[in-house]
């Protein structure tokens, strides 16, 4: 029978092994950072969940540490949506068993329900299908998959595309025409957030156009930067966010965040990728970005400046209700 217990209450040298250990680092495919510090990244992802939500952190100890799965409370989201949110994160070694993973599941999924979570979000890499079963045997259903693409600075070759007015921080006179630009071309987009029947769909509507304010306001970007054209109007604009703790301990990496272009502007997405990633160069920085796994026309401009594939993630929902 597999035992569980709470992942502050186990030896630090049996985490240390589990995380070296571990199959699905989300950086192995990158090639910018060694193992070691693929090892260093998983351990601080861990302990700043530890630092936040340690109650409901289990790890599941049959020989040794097996698997530690973490929910932690999402505030922001539970703020938006009006439903106590959080997410959970499954961390295991390659030869982890289902019952293991499924124990330590269990368990969590008990710790977060005692602390009044009702809503869990949980993102899973594409080769970990043992731990994709798991979760959907306990209730989580698939809402959304995740594709990430880099360019690496001095290795990877910035190919050429027409240009679409230059690159520049976004000030506050842009804030509008930012919104404005996101209502527009993000009208009618149904994400994971619609699909959920637990969440309120005019929360959903209007999650793009938030997230855009939240990117300006500092809190969900490090930068935003916009192209305009020959007449001063916006085309559009990229929200950046410096990769943590990723970017402290190996390369530093700029992606992660929001964007949109006007939809008569044509070659301005290329244009504004194309610029955005020159400027991550410029800092020392991978050029990082992320859409929906069957988004070809991103996926396509992407390929187009010279990105290529490193990473694939299964997004579910479960609801504790």
């Amino acid at each position: 029978m597999t035992s569980t217990t709470l992942l502050r209450d186990t030896d630090t040298t049996a985490r240390a092994a589990l995380y070296e250990a571990a199959g699905f680092k989300p950086y192995r495919q990158y090639r910018t950072h060694s193992r070691r510090e693929q090892t260093a990244i998983l351990a601080a992802d861990v302990d700043a969940v530890l630092a936040t939500a340690g109650e409901f952190s289990v790890a599941s100890c049959d020989d040794g540490i097996r698997a530690v799965v973490l929910a932690r409370p999402l505030a922001w989201d539970t703020t938006f949506f009006g439903v106590p949110m959080g997410r959970l994160d499954v961390v295991t070694r390659d030869d982890t068993t289902s019952e293991e993973r499924s124990a330590a599941i269990a368990a969590t999924l008990s710790g977060a329900r005692a602390a009044g979570v009702r809503h869990l979000t949980a993102r899973v890499d594409v080769a970990d299908l043992q731990s994709m079963a798991v979760l959907e045997a306990h209730g989580f259903r698939t809402m959304d998959a995740l594709a990430t693409y880099i360019l690496r600075r001095g290795r990877d070759e910035v190919r050429d595309v027409r240009s679409v007015g230059p690159l520049r921080p976004a000030t506050p006179a842009d804030h509008d025409e930012i919104l404005e630009i996101t209502r527009e071309a993000y009208h009618g987009y149904a994400g994971r957030f619609h699909l959920d029947p637990h969440l309120p769909s005019e929360r959903a509507d209007g999650l793009y156009e938030e997230w855009a304010r939240q990117c300006l306001a500092g809190t969900m970007a490090d930068v935003v930067m916009v192209s305009a054209d020959s007449s001063g109007r916006l085309n559009g604009y990229l929200a950046h966010r410096r990769r943590e703790p990723a970017s402290s301990i190996g390369t530093p990496i700029y992606g992660g965040g929001l964007g949109a272009c006007r939809q008569d502007a044509p070659g301005a997405y290329a244009s504004l990728i194309r610029d955005s990633t020159l400027w991550a160069h410029s800092q020392g920085a991978v050029a990082e970005c992320q859409t929906q796994l069957a988004n070809f026309p991103v996926i396509r401009v992407y390929e187009s400046v010279g990105f290529h594939f490193v990473r694939a993630e299964y997004t579910l929902h479960a609801w504790l209700g």
